[in-house]
């Protein structure tokens, strides 16, 4: 048994972005279902985030996340790269919304714990801009902000 054969999985990421000028913090849930016998899973993930601007209000989001996995292959039953297809919106005042593909790698730490990261974006973003402007992107972004780092308990 390895994290890689488990069905069911939770987990999920903490960020902090502490500078002088803002505080930024997001706390990101996960869960995920593996089908058996193939390379298919389906999750779900939950972002709060908040911040905290020097002379300014604090303000925050809600976003939801469900994705498609699949697992590309199991390179010596410890590294799985995969791809996901991946959506998110934003809740709260339904600002933000995006769509599309994000390659990662999982590796099992434990036969219940493994870590994961995503780098990189293919695919259309739409955000809501303070003046009601809307401002829809296509692309491919590898910026460092597309970049995210995750554990998992798997059972």
């Amino acid at each position: 048994f390895s994290a890689t054969q488990a069905q069911i999985w939770l987990g999920g990421s903490l960020n902090a972005d502490l500078n002088k000028e803002a505080k930024t913090f997001t706390i990101g849930p996960e869960v995920g279902y593996c089908f058996p016998e193939t390379p298919f899973t389906v999750g779900f993930g939950v972002e709060y985030s908040g911040t905290f601007q020097q002379g300014e209000a604090y303000t925050h989001s809600l976003s939801l996340s469900p994705f498609f996995r699949y697992d590309i292959c199991d390179i010596e039953d410890r590294f799985t790269p995969y791809i996901d297809l991946y959506s998110e919106i934003e809740v709260l005042d339904f600002s933000f919304f995006e769509i599309g593909l994000s390659p990662g790698v999982s590796f099992d730490l434990t036969e219940h714990w493994s870590a994961e990261f995503n780098y990189g974006f293919l695919g259309y973003q739409q955000e809501k801009l303070p003046d009601d402007a809307m401002n829809q992107n296509f692309g491919l972004s590898f910026a460092t902000a597309t970049g995210s780092f995750s554990l998992y308990y798997n059972f």
